[in-house]
């Protein structure tokens, strides 16, 4: 249908191909949110939801836009390696999670130790099932088998979450990118959702950085919304109202986008790359 999202013409896509059911990503949402368009679902006869996968939604901003474009938004979680996992269904869903595990696979939240974790807790989103796969094949051809990286014959998805008692997921972040800031473990979507509350922030990302004090300090870098002007100290004191101190950026830096994957998902490596670049050249 097309190669790319298009801002200008992506309604006008829906409308004139009859299209149901529109995949999306938090970018587009988030694009759609900043520089909204005249349409709403009574232009789009058509549709009957939108999906949003890929990284997690904050809730506002499925909030903002099913009160904005008057259209269902769903938000999927699933992996190459296993197909879809998890989805909020159209008669029962809940903002701010990945949905119900889907009826064909087995998930579980397991801590370090294998055991299931209750709920609420959070640990390792794992899978099990005949269709997980137990190898991929490079794009160089390289064969790499999955099942050493298995726990108790289970796929780890390397995605942290918890599972509420109706059995909703919440992705909480990927175990690669756990900050640990004096012994304290702090994903870093918990701070995004927080810094992207205030209203002249289109996107942020925390990553941690290293320290010789605390091993890790955290640091995060904000994309404002069009024409937007934030004051120094007025984002710090917005997190400091809702994050505990340990949780709370030591250092805010804007830039004009974030570095995202072709799937739309944010590269904090890059970011963490940026950050090492900077202090090298100031170092010299």
């Amino acid at each position: 249908m097309a190669r790319r999202f298009s801002h200008g013409r992506f309604f006008d896509w829906i409308r004139d191909n009859g299209i149901t059911v529109v995949a999306g990503v938090p970018t587009v949402v988030n694009m759609l949110l900043s520089k909204p368009v005249a349409v709403t679902g009574d232009d789009l006869p058509s549709l009957r939801l939108m999906t949003s996968s890929s990284a997690p939604l904050a809730p506002d901003q499925w909030r903002a836009f099913e009160e904005l474009y008057k259209i269902k938004l769903l938000q999927f979680y699933g992996a190459s390696e296993g197909g879809w996992l998890c989805g909020n269904r159209h008669d029962w869903c809940k903002l701010g999670t990945a949905g119900l595990a889907a009826r064909h696979m087995d998930l579980a939240i397991i801590d370090g130790d294998g055991a299931t974790c209750p709920p609420d807790v959070e640990g390792e989103i794992t899978i099990r099932g005949p269709q997980t796969a137990v190898a991929t094949i490079t794009p160089d051809g390289v064969y790499e088998d999955h099942r050493p990286y298995r726990l108790i014959d289970r796929m780890r998805s390397g995605d942290l979450g918890v599972m509420d008692s109706d059995g909703f997921v919440t992705v909480t972040g990927r175990v690669k990118d756990l900050i640990i800031r004096g012994g304290v473990n702090i994903a870093p979507l918990e701070i995004d959702g927080v810094v992207m509350r205030h209203d002249k922030i289109h996107e942020a990302a925390a990553v941690g950085i290293p320290d010789e004090i605390y091993g890790e300090e955290i640091i995060c870098y904000v994309v404002l919304r069009d024409r937007a002007m934030l004051e120094d100290g007025k984002l710090d004191a917005h997190c400091r109202t809702i994050l505990p101190h340990v949780k709370t950026p030591k250092r805010f830096i804007t830039v004009t986008e974030l570095p995202k994957s072709d799937r739309g998902k944010i590269r904090r490596d890059a970011l963490k790359e940026l950050w090492a670049r900077h202090e090298k050249q100031g170092s010299q």
